[in-house]
């Protein structure tokens, strides 16, 4: 297998966009009325291209101080410094903070030798809503400032093993990603399929900037994905963040891989 899911928890969110650690054993969402309960599980791709990074999260830290992030890829064998390609479906603070973090007042890079791929028009549509509780303005800043970015325009293959194509629905410019390994195959599609969930349950978000469209694209991307093998990444899933899809009898199955 060449995906692994870098997991930092499980939050709850509400309309403060305020992402407060969940622990099921201790506490109850009961107590935090008008929250959704998220998981925040960023992925590791291992291919020839080198390693990349899918959504890098929010980039907390753990009880020892250390960033969650850090600590997963420590435990496959990894380290920051080996990370080549970040790449980012869209720029909410809740997918890009883990991208960098501040150090007695600098922002630095958290995976200093990769290349960060984001779509242009979200970037600018992201500033042109600042202040925005959606968004982490200085990290927003620093990645459009970093020279080490692969500012993308439209639908593009970015090497031989991934594709990204602009979805919309979840922010205007969101983008999805397809990434063929030869033998295994990934589709990630960010806050526009988060869950496995919503490929059963059908419904419209009222958080998502045009909540129909993404239902739609829910179906179209599961469809294809049962259709052609593809393995499903999902950000948001606390169980099987990994699995893949059969369509039967017009309802969808889900398969932990």
């Amino acid at each position: 297998m060449k995906c692994f899911p870098l997991s930092e928890g499980t939050y709850t969110v509400d309309q403060s966009k305020n992402f407060i650690p969940f622990n099921s054993a201790t506490d109850s969402v009961k107590d935090r009325p008008g929250s959704l309960l998220v998981e925040i599980c960023p992925f590791l791709i291992i291919s020839e291209e080198g390693l990349i990074i899918i959504d890098p999260g929010l980039g907390m830290k753990n009880e020892d101080g250390e960033f969650q992030i850090i600590k997963n890829l420590s435990q496959l064998g990894y380290n920051s410094t080996d990370i080549n390609i970040v790449l980012l479906s869209h720029l909410h603070k809740d997918h890009i903070g883990g991208f960098a973090y501040d150090e007695n007042g600098e922002m630095k890079p958290m995976f200093p030798y990769a290349e960060y791929f984001y779509q242009e028009e979200e970037m600018n549509e992201a500033l042109s809503k600042l202040p925005s509780k959606s968004f982490d303005e200085s990290k927003l800043l620093f990645l459009k400032n970093r020279e080490e970015k692969i500012v993308l325009k439209g639908n593009t293959q970015l090497n031989k093993n991934i594709s990204c194509e602009i979805s919309g629905g979840h922010t205007k410019y969101h983008q999805v990603f397809w990434i063929d390994l030869g033998n295994e195959k990934y589709f990630y599609g960010g806050d526009v399929l988060p869950q496995g969930s919503q490929l059963i349950r059908k419904f419209a978000a009222k958080y998502d900037y045009n909540g129909k469209e993404s239902a739609a694209l829910r179906m179209q991307y599961g469809k294809k994905c049962a259709e052609e093998n593809y393995a499903c990444l999902f950000f948001h899933s606390s169980v099987n963040p990994i699995s893949k899809v059969k369509y039967e009898d017009e309802r969808f199955v889900l398969i932990p891989y």
